[in-house]
């Protein structure tokens, strides 16, 4: 190579390397004075908007979102969600002042008793089940359920069992609230953009785990996770892909449902495997109509017994207008549990044309019974 090629060839080198330098430097002192702005300042985020009732949209200052952001659907029309409060009530110190409980024995004068729930709820049911609901075919039975069963809500056993409402923004859930103090687990399948009845539990009973599942990540997760775990899958009777119907974050404001393929995760191995329960002091249901796939896991001798689980109480919405064999499956579902005296069932309410929802109480299991009945 001739001399003053390779002067050329060296000087641009130098060149090069000179500007690569400078621009590294200027890198990283640009990034050191971020860093150091983010650190004493906090973020500031834009107003997000929230829409009223009226149509009109109205500035709010960001503080007030337990979000960071706004939440944003995907065709606009979804909600943006305001801040969780999570003040406990003046119930939850009176709960928080309860005993410890010591549930290896019968309390020396209970306030009821599982014979005599089980008594007054089949002198009641029974025959309006062998004389009304049985002799219809299985759709009629469900349409009929709610209407016949309904008047067994007020009879003479259940004046000593206290049972709570907690409102949702669509919804009552049902609770039973303990006795005396443990920790205690809340898990709710299907959220369903809409927390508050899980946050009136979570403001009124101390010492409790929440988890909930719910295949539609936002804005379930961030609902969710201001009180509880949350879990992004849906469950059924066996894991994988499977056809649900769902509300999808876009349908937020005109709470569409859709059928989706999602994934999935079998119940026993959720509670089991997963969450390490062996008790479940309420369980909430919600997941149009994924319960008919795992109703029978509540049964005597089924999975749910062979893990050693056991379900204090819980609120279902049946939807057997949704599935494939549905109404047969519900009426076989509430036949059996009328033989097997494990649970009791109250607040029967229908909700649309093969849809309604009933409370069940776990009336057998000793430990359920001597936390919330005795």
């Amino acid at each position: 190579m001739h001399p003053k090629t390779k002067m050329t060839v060296l000087i641009c080198l130098i060149f090069s390397i000179s500007i690569s330098l400078l621009f590294y430097y200027f890198n990283v002192s640009s990034s050191t004075k971020l860093a150091s702005k983010l650190e004493s300042e906090p973020i500031k985020l834009p107003p997000p908007i929230v829409e009223l009732p009226n149509g009109t949209h109205k500035n709010l200052p960001a503080k007030q979102l337990i979000y960071r952001g706004e939440l944003n659907s995907m065709d606009g029309v979804g909600y943006n969600f305001s801040d969780i409060d999570t003040t406990p009530f003046l119930k939850f110190h009176e709960l928080n002042n309860l005993p410890n409980c010591d549930l290896s024995m019968d309390k020396l004068e209970p306030k009821t008793t599982s014979e005599k729930l089980l008594k007054g709820f089949h002198r009641c049911v029974d025959p309006i089940f062998e004389n009304q609901l049985n002799p219809l075919d299985a759709r009629n039975f469900s349409l009929k359920i709610c209407d016949a069963i309904q008047k067994c809500d007020n009879i003479g056993e259940y004046k000593d069992v206290k049972i709570e409402a907690l409102k949702n923004l669509h919804e009552i859930k049902w609770a039973i609230l303990p006795k005396c103090k443990e920790d205690n687990v809340m898990v709710t399948l299907g959220i369903g953009h809409d927390v508050n009845a899980e946050v009136l539990l979570y403001r009124t009973l101390p010492k409790t785990k929440f988890y909930g599942a719910d295949p539609i990540i936002e804005p379930n997760l961030q609902l969710y996770s201001s009180f509880g775990k949350f879990f992004p899958f849906a469950l059924g009777d066996k894991a994988g892909m499977n056809r649900f119907k769902v509300l999808p974050n876009q349908n937020q404001k005109t709470r569409a449902y859709t059928y989706q393929d999602v994934t999935t995760i079998d119940l026993p191995y959720f509670f089991k495997n997963i969450l390490n329960l062996t008790q479940i002091d309420f369980l909430w249901i919600d997941i149009e109509g994924g319960e008919l796939t795992f109703m029978d896991h509540f049964h005597k001798g089924k999975q749910l017994d062979e893990l050693g689980i056991s379900v204090c109480q819980f609120n279902i919405e049946l939807h057997p207008e949704f599935w494939p064999n549905g109404y047969e499956i519900t009426h076989s579902f509430i036949n059996q549990i009328l033989k097997e005296n494990r649970y009791i069932f109250l607040k029967p309410m229908t909700t649309t044309t093969g849809v309604y929802r009933l409370f069940f109480i776990n009336v057998e299991d000793e430990k359920c019974v001597r936390k919330f009945l005795q």
